[in-house]
């Protein structure tokens, strides 16, 4: 038996009159009896009494009745999964997240993408900046939020940029400059005799370079003590030093126990973005960034972020 032969009969049995089911499936009268006479002689009982002036079911056509519901809903129900997996609507979505940056947007993002497809699952894995990179170029995530400066870049990998953000100097609340309002040139001094904790420059390269280029235009070289990411604001708030960092990082972390003052400068831009590798083929992606683009849109036309003033 096939699908067609079981649509058919369901018809047939829902009526109680094959004039009226064929009519209805847009079928001749003969073709229909015929198709039913072949379901009967597969299953090996008759289903329906049928005289002149009526149509019956037989106890075996009722319980075929039912199965035959179920397995015409089954097959309904397998075509348009298969057609919402190949359409991105359903499966899994890998993300990852650096931890800081994305809480402004993602719980919208999400809020949103959940509510309008339910059936793709979300799979978030926490990463370094350099951990993210890697796992966007190997496939290891569908899409991550990461960190990028205007001219950086990464090998077969797109962007959608959320917004932009500027770098900040974080210091302990008791420090000197705690209070400063804006970091100029006549604090360079000052601040070439500190050490800058960062985090290791083979895990976040990109962003351990973008520390260093602030710096040697500032005309020093730092001296940097290297943690891991997660240990970078815990050890400026007990006074091992000070960071360069985007000021989303320490207002996300919301301690009392440390101060972040912009940089003046026209080389402190940084933007947070959405990142996918360019030949990854998880239809899921489009969606995703189309949910980004209707929360961003607000953001566009005000800034979440303090200011930073430009030379």
């Amino acid at each position: 038996m096939d699908i067609r032969q079981l649509r058919y009969f369901i018809s047939v049995a829902e009526q109680l009159s094959f004039t009226t089911a064929a009519r209805q499936l847009y079928v001749s009268q003969p073709s229909l009896s015929q198709q039913i006479a072949e379901l009967e002689k597969q299953v090996g009982a008759r289903l329906f009494i049928r005289d002149r002036h009526s149509v019956s079911l037989t106890a075996a056509g009722s319980v075929l009745l039912k199965e035959a519901k179920a397995i015409v809903a089954m097959s309904a129900d397998a075509i348009r999964m298969v057609r919402e997996a190949e359409a991105g609507i359903t499966g899994n979505l890998k993300i990852g997240i650096l931890g800081y940056a994305e809480r402004r947007i993602l719980p919208r993002i999400l809020t949103n993408f959940h509510h309008k497809y339910p059936q793709i699952n979300l799979v978030f894995e926490y990463l370094s900046l350099g951990g993210l990179d890697e796992a966007l170029q190997h496939g290891q995530v569908d899409l991550g939020f990461t960190l990028v400066i205007e001219s950086s870049s990464l090998p077969q990998v797109s962007f959608k940029k959320i917004f932009t953000d500027s770098l900040c100097l974080v210091v302990p609340y008791s420090h000197e400059l705690a209070n400063e309002s804006l970091i100029n040139y006549s604090h360079i001094p000052l601040i070439a005799r500190e050490t800058i904790v960062f985090e290791d420059q083979h895990i976040a390269s990109r962003g351990y370079e973008n520390m260093l280029r602030i710096c040697v235009n500032r005309g020093f070289s730092p001296n940097v003590l290297q943690v891991p990411n997660s240990a970078v604001l815990l050890s400026v708030e007990c006074g091992l030093g000070i960071s360069i960092l985007p000021s989303v990082i320490p207002k996300t972390y919301g301690s009392p126990f440390i101060r972040y003052i912009d940089i003046l400068g026209n080389d402190t831009r940084v933007d947070l973005v959405a990142a996918w590798r360019t030949k990854n083929s998880n239809p899921s992606i489009p969606f995703f960034l189309q949910e980004l683009e209707v929360v961003k849109k607000p953001i566009d036309n005000y800034s979440i972020l303090k200011s930073t003033v430009s030379l």
